[in-house]
């Protein structure tokens, strides 16, 4: 079987039109979740600090690892320690500040890391960031650092984080692009949708806390919310006085799963209004056709021992499907199928596979032969000579 990629059997390459939406953050994107198409986009690669959007890879890193959840973890100080006073010594860029997000843990609480990444990603634990990172990889600087290449290799290349919550620090930043990619990978995983789409979990009672509900603080999810949106299904709010208002939210509509990002809006409404302007463009897409080739288009091959060339062409036009902000780039793989002679008129003889610049399969058609391709004169000799030695 051969291998031949034919960008001339394309008549016209394809090219996405961007959905036009006005999103008010200084840095956006819409990702289709199955296929990374983009959109939308707005600056979507400029470094920003992503605040509590960074819990998307902690929680990522540790779904996407052989751990097991129900393992009971204690909390030490060290993930518990708060920031001094400015001017007040060495800081690291994992200890809490005052007033940031809580799971409201205790030192020497004994839970699971299945509580912790609920805590993480429903109340936006920094307590619960720390405990994890560190019974995780050893500790919470090698917990980053394994973080860092684990998004690393799967195509996050603007991305360096200094903590496994989000409080600012100079040399933590990510993009929305890389944003985007880590969730959707995330979404990949159903404890990652389940765990983000729940509105409310009980957290088991512990060695220091009775038990106690934990409810989402995404208002996406919650019904009666100003901003509510019922196709949401997550992901991650987030802010620091730095980083400003942020968002990761994730919709699904008709078996289709976006997600969009917003880094740095002015006020917390905005984020949430973003999102919805531009889930509701993607989602009042109608699906448009395109003719790519046909039966017109002839292919050629030629075959060993043959009298002529063998000629092909499709049984019917091969059409591909698509959302218009979604239209890819297409390329054409030819994959004979050849086995014998002769072929006869009318044999299925090779397939033709539409794919887009990732190499994702999109389409497929069927070649047949136009004629009858008989053996030559040698090729029929030969063949009677291996018969009579049978």
């Amino acid at each position: 079987m051969r291998l031949i990629f034919c960008s001339l059997c394309i008549t016209s390459i394809l090219f996405s039109g961007q959905l036009e939406v006005e999103v008010h953050a200084r840095s956006a994107i819409l990702m289709n979740a199955d296929t990374g198409a983009i959109l939308f986009e707005r600056h979507a690669h400029l470094p920003l600090s992503p605040a509590s959007t960074t819990k998307i890879a902690t929680a990522l890193y540790v779904l996407d690892q052989d751990i097991d959840l129900n393992r009971k973890v204690t909390v030490s100080r060290e993930a518990m320690k708060l920031k001094p006073p400015k001017g007040k010594g060495e800081i690291a860029p994992w200890w809490h500040e005052s007033d940031g997000t809580m799971m409201g843990i205790k030192t020497g609480e004994i839970l699971t890391i299945d509580s912790l990444l609920h805590g993480l990603m429903l109340v936006s634990g920094n307590d619960a960031a720390n405990v994890i990172a560190e019974n995780v990889a050893g500790t919470i600087p090698q917990f980053v650092e394994r973080v860092n290449e684990y998004l690393a290799g799967i195509g996050c290349k603007n991305t360096q984080y200094k903590n496994p919550h989000g409080l600012t620090d100079p040399d933590h930043f990510s993009t929305a692009y890389d944003l985007a990619l880590m969730t959707c990978r995330a979404l990949k995983i159903p404890k990652f949708r389940k765990i983000v789409s729940t509105l409310i979990y009980t957290n088991p009672g512990t060695n220091k806390q009775p038990q106690r509900e934990i409810k989402l603080t995404n208002p996406m999810l919650k019904p009666g919310s100003r901003y509510y949106y019922p196709k949401a299904i997550g992901v991650k709010t987030g802010y620091t006085a730095a980083a400003k208002q942020t968002l990761v939210a994730a919709a699904e509509h008709d078996g289709r799963t976006l997600v969009a990002v917003l880094l740095a809006c002015e006020n917390k409404g905005e984020r949430f209004e973003d999102a919805k302007r531009l889930f509701d463009a993607a989602f009042a897409e109608q699906k448009a056709t395109r003719r790519l080739m046909g039966p017109e288009n002839i292919f050629t091959k030629d075959v060993p021992g043959s009298k002529k060339m063998l000629k092909a062409s499709l049984i019917t036009p091969l059409t591909i499907a698509f959302f218009p902000s979604e239209e890819p780039k297409c390329k054409a793989a030819l994959h004979w199928k050849v086995d014998q002679l002769p072929i006869r008129k009318g044999q299925k003889v090779a397939e033709v596979h539409i794919l887009d610049e990732q190499n994702r399969f999109l389409e497929k058609g069927d070649l047949i032969a136009l004629e009858e391709v008989k053996g030559n004169f040698f090729f029929v000799l030969k063949e009677k000579v291996v018969s009579f030695f049978r």
